[in-house]
């Protein structure tokens, strides 16, 4: 049975969608408010696939999928007509920058491959170029560049349909609306330069930009097209969804993204080279640690294209320009924390898009290494963002400065063969050694302690008592049917990592962590019963998605009497979900009693 079938038969048999006045899910299972009860038919529930077990408490049917439960809210939500994201308990609050870069992460990493890929050829062919091997002038270059340079020119589309996918709206209009920013009529109007906009019904301006390589301007329009496609498909009659809902939706966010958000997201990066004017205007030491300092984030929101008219007036002005060797510097400062990464991971897949991330990185193409690495590891996004600062400011100080416009790649290097070159050469070593050294010291090594093994070290995941699975009083539970683990009862609430490896989710409640292990175990931090009614309160979370863990690391804080006072039990329950990958537990005797957190308890052994 598809997903779609399987939750067609859950609403039968729950009663029928009349029956259901609200659904949800938490991290293991779907759950309803329903108007009647007594119409559940319990029986044909748990004979329908994927449905584990099922449990009626707190006034709620709960119907147990497993941790892949997400799958199967997205068509129930569609079915019923819920707001896949409204109806979900509050998320956890986030920091705007941190919220921002996980989101772009999010939408550049399905299309990493394709950037690393054009990235490392455009690096090599423009290398080639500087060192006078072939010319950028024959067919051979042109044919190879349109290869190269096809990702980066259209990247909007790209983002557009990863985006979608992201905001969960349709993903051939989010693609539409790409096509409506590079659309021949405003790339030639550009590229004709007689006009500064179109009138839309002679009245309303549509600003004539370049939006080819943007990156902003296409995430903002395709979140604003998910909220304005929900809104039509909501208002509109059933009959008419099919047609006048994509009709709409195009129109008004086509609308929206030319009028509004594409301009905004262009004059942010105008407002930001008229910035960097005024620094060097004031001098040139602060505009190398200002300049140094966003160029990496510049990059990461497309905004750094607003330096090269700067650039490129500096050469006609005063025939040399100092701002191009900071974008050299901050390139190298991105290589460097990129490289750092690779001796952080451990898969061959890793290494080698990380290992390809950074060779495109120091031939001047860091787009890869930034939204395809750094993205993931913030703490060495800030490592290069340092990098690039200090080396800026050091380049800047000694006057570092290039006469002609070249792309930021170590073979960029001859043209500053002359008085500067000794210096430029210090703030190459400089950047990346700060950023590499920065990085290597912030980001922890991924595990690998089951990389080579089928076992797995199953710590205790606070200070407590331990309770036997059986104990739990919570069937879900207590039969086992999600997994095999163990509960403990915290003195604390201090709750550390149970297994070494990868976080592959956090609740938004808060009250659930998924945890991969390097080979292939999926553990289930569950902490408290039926807390996530309490909507995250209670606790506090210290990981996030992507984060490597050991068995000293802090996962959460949970605030017992809190939990307590709302008349919820404050057992912390440890699972592994998938048991098809288990062989056997070692089946340690004698287990009851205090532990100490991080003790181990038992070793799992996985199949071969």
């Amino acid at each position: 049975m598809t997903k779609e079938e399987i939750v067609e038969q859950i609403i039968k048999d729950v009663g029928g969608e009349g029956n259901i006045n609200n659904a949800w899910h938490c991290m293991t299972r779907l759950r309803f408010d329903l108007k009647d009860a007594q119409k559940v038919d319990y029986a044909a529930l748990e004979k329908t696939p994927k449905v584990v077990g099922t449990k009626y408490q707190s006034n709620q049917l709960q119907v147990v999928i497993g941790t892949d439960v997400g799958d199967y809210y997205g068509p129930l939500a569609k079915k019923l007509g819920l707001d896949d994201n409204s109806q979900q308990p509050s998320a956890e609050k986030k920091g705007a920058v941190s919220l921002f870069m996980d989101t772009v992460s999010g939408v550049f990493g399905p299309i990493v491959p394709a950037i690393a890929g054009a990235g490392m050829i455009k690096g090599l062919m423009a290398g080639l170029v500087a060192l006078n091997v072939i010319s950028n002038q024959t067919d051979t270059y042109l044919v190879i560049d349109m290869i190269a340079s096809g990702v980066f020119t259209f990247l909007p589309f790209f983002v557009a349909a990863s985006a979608a996918r992201i905001f969960k709206t349709n993903q051939y209009l989010a693609i539409a609306i790409a096509a409506t920013l590079q659309f021949p009529t405003m790339t030639n109007a550009v590229a004709d330069g007689e006009i500064a906009a179109f009138k839309l019904f002679g009245v309303l301006p549509v600003p004539v930009f370049n939006y080819a390589g943007t990156v902003i301007p296409i995430i903002f329009a395709v979140l604003a097209l998910s909220y304005i496609y929900r809104w039509v498909d909501k208002i509109l009659p059933q009959v008419l969804r099919t047609v006048f809902t994509p009709t709409i939706s195009l129109f008004v966010a086509g609308l929206v993204t030319l009028t509004i958000i594409g301009p905004i997201s262009i004059h942010l990066g105008n407002l930001l080279a008229k910035g960097v004017e005024g620094l060097f205007a004031i001098s040139p030491v602060l505009a190398g640690i200002v300049v140094g300092a966003i160029r990496p984030i510049a990059i990461f929101t497309g905004l750094h294209h607003a330096m090269t008219p700067i650039a490129l007036q500096n050469f006609a002005n005063q025939g040399y320009d100092m701002l191009m060797p900071m974008m050299f510097m901050a390139n190298m400062a991105i290589t460097g924390a990129t490289a750092a990464i690779y001796f952080k991971v451990h898969t061959k897949e890793e290494k080698s898009i990380v290992l390809s991330s950074a060779v495109s990185g120091i031939l001047g193409i860091t787009e890869p290494a930034l939204f395809g690495i750094l993205s993931k590891y913030k703490k060495a996004f800030l490592a290069a963002t340092i990098g690039s600062s200090i080396a800026s400011a050091f380049i800047s100080f000694f006057g570092v400065r290039i006469y002609g416009y070249i792309l930021s790649s170590i073979f960029s290097l001859p043209a500053y063969i002359g008085e500067y070159f000794i210096f430029a050469v210090l703030g190459i070593i400089i950047a990346i050694a700060t950023s590499f050294t920065i990085t290597f010291f912030l980001i922890p090594k991924q595990t690998d302690e089951a990389s080579f093994t089928n076992e797995i070290d199953l710590h205790a995941v606070t200070e407590g008592a331990y309770i036997p699975l059986e104990n739990v009083p919570d069937e879900v539970f207590s039969t086992k049917m999600m997994g095999e683990g163990y509960a403990i009862q915290s003195e604390n609430g201090t709750i550390y990592a149970p297994v070494a490896g990868e976080v592959t989710s956090v609740f938004p409640s808060k009250h659930a962590i998924g945890i991969k292990t390097s080979n292939g175990a999926d553990v289930l931090v569950h902490m408290g019963i039926d807390t996530v009614s309490l909507d995250g309160q209670g606790f506090d979370v210290f990981v996030k998605e992507g984060d490597q863990v050991t068995a000293q690391t802090r996962l959460a804080q949970m605030d017992l009497d809190f939990i307590k006072r709302q008349g919820k039990e404050t057992m912390v329950i440890v699972l592994i979900t998938n048991m098809d990958q288990v062989q056997k537990f070692s089946g340690v005797k004698n287990l009851e009693g205090m532990h100490q957190a991080g003790a181990l308890l038992e070793k799992v052994i996985l199949k071969a």
